[in-house]
Order: C-alpha cells, then sequence, then structure tokens
C-alpha cells in the first residue's frame, strides 16, 4: 500500500493515493476474504472526529478498519483476541502532507499480518471473538487505537481482552548484537530472519495506589498481564515447535518510539507489541529520496515477505490457542494467613464448559518464565485448592486451566491473600 501522509488530517481524500484509498482497500479486503466465514465476519468502518493535537492543529476526522469474528461459544464468546496494525505513515517532513510515505515496513508490514491472520482464520469456528483492526492516525499519537481502546473500556463488551498488535515487522537486515562477556570485540550478531522482538510491559499505568503497593510489596513487578501474554505467545511457539520464534523484551516498547498497544495499555487491557530485531531509521518517518547514491525512504523493496509471512504464523497460531483455550482461571490467590513452610493456592473454574483440568506454574523469583510443576486432572468443582511442599516465600506460583483438546489457557499470577 502506498500511502501520503494525510491521515494527519492535513491531506485530502483520493481514489487512488493515502489514507483514504487504503481504508477503503482494506475494508474491500476483508470483505472479500468474509466469504469464507458464512457470512459471521462483520466488517465495517469505525469513524470519530479527534479534536485538535499537536500532529492534528485541525483536528480530523478519522476512520479505523475492524473486521470481528464472533466467537462460537457462549461461554467464550465475550473473551476477545484483537490482532492489530496500523495503515497510516508519515514522511520525514512530518507536517507537510505531500511528499510520498510508503509505509511498506511502518506499517504496510503489520496490516499485512492482520490481513493474512484473517484470511486464514476467518473460516474457522473459534471459542473466543477474534478483532482484526487496522488503525488511523497511528503516526499522530496512537489515536485510532486510544479511541477504540477507551470506547471498549467504556461500553465493556468484553470481559477478558487480549491484543497482539504488529508494527514495523518487514524488515530484518538489520543485525541482532548480543554481548560476548571477556571476549574481543565484546559484542557478536545473531540472524535476524529467525525471530521477532515481543515488548510488553510490566507494571500497568494506572494501577492504584493500593495495587501499586500489592505489587512493591509481593515482588510483582514482572507479573502484569501483558508480561503473561507475551510468555504465552513464546509458550506456543515452543508447544507448535515453530523455528520462528519470539525474543522477549521486558519492556513496555523501545526508547523514543511507541506502538498501538500502549493505548489498549493505558485502557487497561494486556497488550504486546511484534516488531524486528532491529530498526534503519534512513528508512523510517523519511522522505523518499537518494542521498549520495543511498536510498532513504519506507520502501517496499527494502521489505521481507517471507518474514512477514513468518510473523502472521506466529500470530495466528496465538490467536487460535489463545480463542480456544479456556479463560485464565479466576480469582487464583496463594494463602498466606499462617506461617507455614508450604504454598497453598487456591482459584476458581473458568466458564467454558470443557475445561479438563490444571496445570500448577513456578518460577524462581530470578527467572524470567514459567516451569510446569504439576498437572491437576479434573474441573467439577467451583474453586480449587491445592499445597504444595514448597516454601511460598522463596518462589512465584501460577495456575493455567486446559481444555479437552489440551489448549492451555495464559497463566494467572497468584496473588497473596489472608482470606
Amino acid at each position: 500500500m502506498r500511502a501520503r501522509a494525510q491521515a494527519r488530517g492535513l491531506g485530502r481524500e483520493h481514489e487512488t493515493r493515502g489514507t483514504g484509498a487504503a481504508r477503503r482497500w482494506l475494508k474491500s479486503e476483508f470483505e472479500a476474504v468474509g466469504k469464507a466465514s458464512e457470512g459471521r465476519l462483520k466488517v465495517e468502518f469505525e469513524e470519530f472526529d479527534a479534536p485538535k493535537m499537536q500532529r492534528l492543529p485541525n483536528g480530523a476526522h478519522l476512520v479505523n478498519v475492524v473486521a470481528t469474528l464472533p466467537g462460537n461459544m457462549p461461554e467464550a464468546s465475550r473473551r476477545v483476541v484483537y490482532v492489530v496494525g496500523h495503515y497510516d505513515s508519515i514522511s520525514g517532513t512530518m507536517m507537510d502532507p505531500k511528499p510520498d510515505a510508503p509505509g511498506a515496513n511502518d506499517d504496510a508490514s503489520g496490516t499485512s499480518v492482520v490481513l493474512e491472520c484473517c484470511r486464514v482464520l476467518a473460516a474457522k469456528k473459534l471459542d473466543a471473538t477474534v478483532v482484526f483492526l487496522c488503525t488511523a492516525a497511528e503516526e499522530q499519537g496512537l489515536v485510532g487505537a486510544k479511541y477504540h481502546a477507551d470506547t471498549l473500556a467504556t461500553k465493556k463488551l468484553y470481559d477478558h481482552v487480549f491484543v497482539l498488535n504488529n508494527d514495523i515487522v518487514g524488515d530484518p537486515s538489520i543485525a541482532f548484537g548480543v554481548p560476548v562477556p571477556a571476549a574481543s570485540p565484546p559484542t557478536s550478531t545473531i540472524d535476524s530472519s529467525t525471530f521477532v522482538r515481543l515488548f510488553s510491559e510490566g507494571i500497568p499505568k494506572n494501577v492504584s495506589a493500593e495495587e501499586l503497593s500489592k505489587i512493591r510489596s509481593q515482588g510483582a513487578e514482572s507479573d502484569s498481564p501483558s508480561r503473561q501474554l507475551a510468555r504465552f505467545v513464546a509458550g506456543v511457539a515452543q508447544r507448535e515447535g515453530m523455528a520462528f520464534k519470539p525474543r522477549l523484551v521486558f519492556r513496555q516498547d523501545r526508547f523514543l518510539r511507541g506502538g498501538d498497544h500502549s493505548a489498549f495499555n493505558d485502557a487497561g487491557f494486556p497488550a504486546v507489541r511484534f516488531s524486528v530485531p532491529g530498526e534503519d531509521y534512513t528508512r523510517q518517518h523519511a522522505t523518499v529520496i537518494d542521498k549520495s547514491g543511498k536510498p532513504y525512504g519506507d520502501l517496499p523493496e527494502f521489505v521481507s515477505g517471507q518474514y512477514i509471512a513468518s510473523v502472521a504464523r506466529l500470530n495466528a497460531a496465538s490467536i487460535v490457542h489463545l480463542a480456544n483455550a479456556p479463560t485464565p482461571p479466576g480469582s487464583a490467590v496463594m494463602l498466606t494467613k499462617a506461617l507455614t513452610q508450604t504454598a497453598t493456592l487456591r482459584w476458581n473454574r473458568p466458564p467454558e464448559p470443557d475445561v479438563a483440568g490444571y496445570e500448577i506454574m513456578i518460577r524462581d523469583t530470578t527467572a524470567p518464565d514459567w516451569t510446569l510443576l504439576k498437572r491437576v486432572d479434573g474441573a467439577a468443582d467451583q474453586t480449587s485448592t491445592i499445597t504444595l511442599e514448597l516454601s511460598k516465600d522463596n518462589y512465584f506460583f501460577g495456575v493455567r486451566a486446559f481444555d479437552k483438546d489440551g489448549f492451555r489457557s495464559p497463566v494467572s499470577f497468584c496473588w497473596a491473600s489472608k482470606d
């Protein structure tokens, strides 16, 4: 998709160029894919008026493109998985709508992932709802994503929300540096085409003072819902035996940059960002020119279709697992009402009727990811309790549910509770 920087509200609508043409093309593509869904895929424009702001000095009428595939299981239909990419771009002259801003990597690559996931999944009957979202005016301050996320929070359309944001997922040409301690030189590189960075926030932005105190006192700075979602995606890649994997980065985003997942985070939803291992800044937010024989600009020739396909496969697999797995067990706690050398965990049964049991997860307080400790078959009771011969002081504990088909939920962190 070729685009011009008119998403700022500075340019005019055009039949074949710019963001207006891009969103109409996206909608038509979703509608074509929707024919395989037996009428279940709902495709629509989400239109709204954005107020004046720094990068929208006159305000703007903006449009998100939304395709919704309803969940097939009544008990899971109010759980939703989002896959997101933004369809606007900008050139190096930030406030000028005239220069071309092709946006091939940032972020036609991400919208390509969204479209491909829709193409693959539209005909499938997944337990939970899936939304394929292409947002407007990301470059103006996450405007389209913020509007959608705030609306989602206000209307309370879903009980559980998971967001996979794909932003700059097309150009793996920049080498990824890794440290080599006590060596000369002290750094090396690894093949960037074999993985994608996956960013996730640690402490949610809008937690209350009481919640922040709980996080601090329990050492749970790395156990936000977004962090559990990132770990879940890594687990899917491992279970599916995928050669292409996510590399978890425990940080909300890169420095001096932002993405639509942050708007969902700010609205209170778990959201993560997929992004290439390294970025060539001569190809981002850059005017299409040639300097001393070097091309500048976010052009299609710098994008790898094979790499985008790998990112799309990882997204699609994660969506299927998230949509078909049970809801994470509710009210998961570690009982701390008595001084003991054991750990007693308690949790509530998810609402899905096909829950077959649970897996108790454990993590050293210094470890990045969970390890399976114990499987608990059966889920007849509304509330389950288990006591482990391990000190509750020395580990983090979590629990996840699995269904009859073997799909596993994200891990619910067990918070300390005296009740």
